[in-house]
């Protein structure tokens, strides 16, 4: 029985449960009641068979865990206070204060729940133990902290036509990353970038250590919904939308939800390991995350399911993101590798980035100092359209810097056009492109061998 007076002195609460075979990638609400009178409620829990969260690894067990609040945890719930996956076997929330991925604020008495994610399951299943401990205090009449707004507030001066280059995919100590906001902020201010976003694993609390960081950096406000089945961005401040996705109904019914509250969404490294995008009938996302971490990683698997989409005359966006999880150690993953350039919409804002990032108006290269280049048509740049020619000869214009040594393609639907080799490192190129069985042109830039991309570009879109 719960204590149904106010709370006086510290109490825990255990609960228990297994966990079957047939429950793998499905989520268990753990109920629970939260007295009045709760200042400080604390959570460790524990399971049989532990085992890492890299899909490589298998036969034993990986439960992710979360917590709802009073106001419920059904599907999109409001109730929702955080999530840490695997990365923690504890945490704890206040009125003012709590673990990195967790919102502080109210403590509301009533019925509480906890989230399990039942990400990797033994044949034998998989027995937890959670110990829940409430702390007396005020609590219930706290306030939730301000979170980062996408603003059009402008930094620094702009002039027309500046391309800015930033960092759309990593992540910090409020998920599984091993720095703080603060310092993710500071190495991207050292690599030179413009604008940042953070997009912490179903999290929106790296919003308020973004809220209060002083920086130059555009920041640029999102999380990653990170689903057994495929993760996915949504750059925006319109809430929180929810990952528990089981089917690809849950899933249609989360990306409509996100866009129609006017998030950008994007979907994330389609390649194995990434994890694949397991129902690929669900579309209605409005980006790709081709480029992912280093391009050896299987990146021309997630490149081929965008010129899969572009081929069957979809318009979708091309981006890039490091991924970066870790600072302290040696890791592949690195800030701002690859990067992304954007050409904001008319100012110098986060909400300029994010409009011009919407419109396509970006390339994706290795680094911030990696090859620049860039795709014209007339006055249209990638991302925008033009009328088809009358003689299906589209004429277009590469301007490629920094590119020595490389080689330019020029691709069309069905593939590969021409190669161009660089011979130097300021190289501008004008082509007439047969389009009579395209509906866009886009180029990219490729080691001497033809391995390794090193820049792409979003296509210009024909018409008719």
């Amino acid at each position: 029985m719960q204590p149904l007076e106010p709370l006086k002195d510290i109490q825990t609460l255990r609960l228990e449960g297994h966990i079957t075979p047939d429950q793998a990638w499905t989520y268990i609400d753990v109920p629970f009641e939260v007295p009045a009178g709760v200042g400080r409620l604390g959570v460790v829990y524990r399971y049989d068979a532990m085992i890492g969260s890299d899909p490589h690894l298998t036969g034993g067990n990986t439960i992710d865990i979360g917590i709802f609040d009073a106001r419920g945890s059904g599907f999109s719930s409001p109730g929702y206070r955080g999530w840490t996956g695997s990365a923690r076997d504890r945490f704890f929330i206040s009125p003012t204060e709590a673990t990195p991925g967790y919102m502080p604020g109210p403590i509301q008495p009533g019925t509480w729940h906890i989230t399990l994610g039942a990400y990797k399951v033994a044949a034998n299943g998989c027995n937890y133990e959670i110990d829940v401990t409430f702390t007396p205090g005020p609590g219930d009449a706290a306030e939730f902290p301000p979170l980062l707004a996408l603003t059009n507030d402008e930094k620094g001066s702009y002039r027309p036509g500046e391309w800015l280059r930033g960092e759309l995919h990593c992540h910090t100590t409020n998920s599984d990353g091993d720095s703080s906001v603060e310092e993710v902020v500071r190495l991207c201010e050292g690599l030179g970038l413009d604008f940042l976003a953070v997009m912490d694993h179903n999290n929106v609390t790296q919003r308020i250590d973004m809220a209060r960081v002083e920086t130059p950096l555009l920041l640029i406000p999102g999380y990653e919904v990170t689903m057994y089945y495929g993760h996915w961005n949504v750059w925006g401040d319109q809430g929180w939308i929810d990952f528990r996705v089981t089917n690809a109904d849950d899933l249609a019914r989360s990306i409509t939800e996100a866009t129609a509250r006017g998030f950008l969404v994007s979907c994330n490294h389609p390649k194995p390991y990434g994890p694949e995008w397991a129902f690929p009938q669900v579309e209605g996302y409005a980006c790709v995350e081709v480029w992912n971490g280093p391009w050896p990683g299987l990146n021309d698997r997630s490149l081929a399911f965008w010129t899969q989409r572009l081929d069957e005359g979809k318009r979708l966006v091309a981006v890039g993101g490091s991924d970066a999880h870790f600072h302290h150690k040696d890791h592949p993953a690195k800030l701002g590798q690859p990067c992304t350039f954007i050409l904001p919409d008319g100012a110098r804002s986060p909400a300029a980035v994010l409009a011009g990032l919407r419109k396509g108006h970006a390339f994706v290269t290795e680094s911030p100092d990696g090859p620049q280049l860039y795709l014209k048509s007339g006055e249209a740049v990638q991302g925008d359209t033009v009328p088809r020619p009358a003689d299906n000869r589209q004429v277009v214009g590469i301007s490629v810097l920094g590119g020595k040594g490389a080689t330019l393609e020029i691709h069309k639907r069905g593939g590969l056009v021409e190669r161009v080799p660089v011979g130097m490192n300021d190289v501008r190129i004008t082509r007439t492109v047969d389009v009579r069985d395209s509906g866009y042109v886009r180029a990219q830039l490729v080691d001497a061998d033809g391995e390794t991309v090193r820049a792409l570009t979003n296509p210009i879109y024909i018409d008719g």
